[in-house]
């Protein structure tokens, strides 16, 4: 664990995943708890992936250790495919906060093929009332990525991975890592996986996604390592090579 204090600018210059945690589990002194995630098509709208105190992960008990605290940080994601193909996606995350008011609240997340830069985000929420639950919605630009890095991608599951890094401030409060293994489409199947087991309609809403406290649409500062950067923003836009590359 490193003793220094992590700041922003620390992991924004990270080349490669972490070797151990940032901070300690006692470091989300706000009591942040997350209630849902669901990850969607940001034009079509259905959903991809979604997992919430309703729909919980099946439990990896090769990797998940009773002992280890820190393997409650540690998730693994099952995707088609088709998430590496899409142009845009759309995030909308569900979090609780604690009895403290928690200002300037931000998420960089780092992601990577192995020990490859492939994307950084940059997030910032602003102001969370005491004691509020809150609805935190994103867009993805995602640029295109070289076709044998996605055949790499997909034949190499768990080995692309990301670094989720919450800060109050300039202080790091919760370090959140997840590994990622993507499925390939039966073309004869009848639906896609994720439309099997979501549903092939749309949702206007994300299931669980409550706010009583308030909600806000990121505008993210987004970079590709190795295939240029990308603007993401809450706008409906189509991502374009010339619109959205810095």
């Amino acid at each position: 664990m490193p003793s220094a204090r992590v700041i922003p600018e620390d992991v924004l210059d990270l080349k490669a995943p972490t070797k151990k945690f940032l901070c300690p589990l006692t470091a989300n002194e706000y009591g942040i708890e997350f209630l849902s995630f669901v990850i969607q098509d940001y034009r079509s709208k259905k959903t991809i992936f979604e997992v919430s105190r309703d729909r919980p992960l099946p439990i990896d008990f090769s990797t998940h250790d009773a002992l280890d605290p820190d393997s409650l940080r540690k998730i693994n994601y099952e995707l088609s495919e088709d998430f590496l193909m899409l142009p845009q996606i759309s995030t909308t995350l569900v979090f609780s906060v604690g009895q403290e008011p928690m200002k300037d609240f931000r998420m960089i997340e780092r992601h990577y093929f192995r020990d490859r830069l492939i994307k950084s985000y940059d997030f910032s929420f602003g102001f969370c009332i005491p004691g509020s639950t809150n609805t935190w919605e994103a867009v993805y630009a995602l640029p295109p990525m070289d076709p044998d890095l996605v055949k790499d991608m997909i034949d190499h599951p768990y080995e692309t991975s990301s670094d989720s890094f919450y800060f109050v401030g300039d202080k790091l409060i919760m370090h959140n890592k997840a590994f990622y293994k993507y499925v390939r489409e039966d073309a004869s199947a009848q639906c896609k996986s994720y439309e099997a087991k979501y549903g092939s309609s749309s949702k206007g809403e994300a299931k669980g996604a409550k706010n009583a406290g308030g909600g806000a649409k990121a505008e993210a500062k987004t970079s590709g390592g190795g295939a240029g950067g990308a603007k993401a923003e809450g706008k409906s836009d189509a991502w374009s090579k010339e619109t959205d590359y810095f």
